[in-house]
């Protein structure tokens, strides 16, 4: 790198340090024991006043939208098996059914991956509601 260029680095490294407004707390911005608690009890008030979300809410919004989700996942991956087992069925070279046996395991992962996340939704969603 050129001396020029290190130097011109450098200078706009310095003037923006110079420039840079530094925040600093000051004696008079430090709050007293009072004013935290008396916010943080406001802080607690506010999220008392909310609303709680329930298990009914729940059950009726995300549910649907999870069955769907599996649904279309399972039958995507239906096509997708079909598709590759008589591309495999129909390989004619030891190559072709080696490269396509390495896609199934990807889609035998996948597959358990979909499934396993929704026997793990189920069983939270069983432990949960009881609570």
């Amino acid at each position: 790198m050129k001396k020029s260029t290190f130097f011109v680095i450098n200078l706009l490294i310095a003037i923006a340090i110079i420039f840079i407004p530094i925040n600093t707390t000051f004696a008079t911005d430090v709050k007293t024991w009072d004013q935290m608690s008396e916010q943080a009890k406001d802080f607690i008030d506010h999220g008392k006043q909310t609303t709680v979300i329930s298990n009914n809410d729940i059950t009726s919004t995300i549910m649907p939208i999870a069955q769907m989700l599996v649904a279309f996942a399972a039958g995507v991956m239906v096509i997708v098996t079909c598709i590759m087992g008589i591309k495999y069925a129909t390989a004619s070279s030891p190559d072709e059914q080696a490269k396509l046996k390495k896609q199934l395991v990807g889609l035998v992962v996948s597959i358990i991956v979909v499934f396993g996340a929704q026997a793990i939704w189920a069983i939270i969603y069983n432990f949960m509601k009881d609570f």
